[in-house]
């Protein structure tokens, strides 16, 4: 994959930081395992909206501003960090 960039790197701490967030959530009951959404889709939509967000103060399409392994290496620092958190996936 190669080394990150600035971009890239702060995608995946934000990831970490919106796994924590929706582990807390989880473990507060705002966010249960029962319920129609697992809490790793807030996990996957979070990520999306800060690519976005990304994209828009940059003013750069977001799919060129971060690659594909830094968008996997983000999610799975977010999953770890929430599995962490919860002590389970969903």
């Amino acid at each position: 994959m190669g080394r990150l960039t600035r971009h890239e790197l702060l995608l995946v701490a934000v990831g970490a930081a919106l796994g924590a967030c929706v582990g807390f959530a989880a473990q507060a009951g705002l966010l249960g395992a029962a319920d129609t959404v697992p809490p790793f889709i807030f996990l996957l939509f979070g990520l999306g909206l800060a690519e976005i967000a990304a994209g828009y103060v940059t003013q750069t399409p977001p799919g060129a501003l971060i690659r594909m392994g830094a968008r996997i290496l983000a999610f799975a620092m977010g999953l770890g960090v929430l599995i962490l958190v919860t002590g389970r996936l969903a």
